[in-house]
């Protein structure tokens, strides 16, 4: 079952993952929802080009990987909404 994730970026066209669309597909392997290393710093953690200047990358917000199983919250009551369900009813 393919999923669209959100991506970190918030619709950035220079992320390497979602290429500015906010989401990105997703499908879960046979271990379930593995993070992956993320394709527009290598895993650096900083955005490449800048070695002066340390800008941590956007996609990943300077973790190095990506985790579809831990997406970034929707701006809006739609994030609160979801904040307060995991609050009473658990998840991810």
């Amino acid at each position: 079952m393919a999923a669209s994730i959100r991506c970190h970026c918030q619709g950035n066209p220079e992320c390497k993952l979602c290429f500015g669309k906010k989401f990105y597909p997703y499908q879960p392997g046979p271990r379930g929802w593995m993070p992956f290393r993320c394709p527009t710093c290598q895993g650096a953690r900083n955005l490449p080009g800048s070695p002066n200047i340390e800008t941590p990358c956007f996609t990943c917000a300077g973790t190095g990987g990506i985790d579809p199983a831990n997406p970034p919250f929707a701006k809006g009551w739609w994030g609160a909404l979801r904040v307060g369900w995991k609050a009473f009813f658990g998840g991810g």
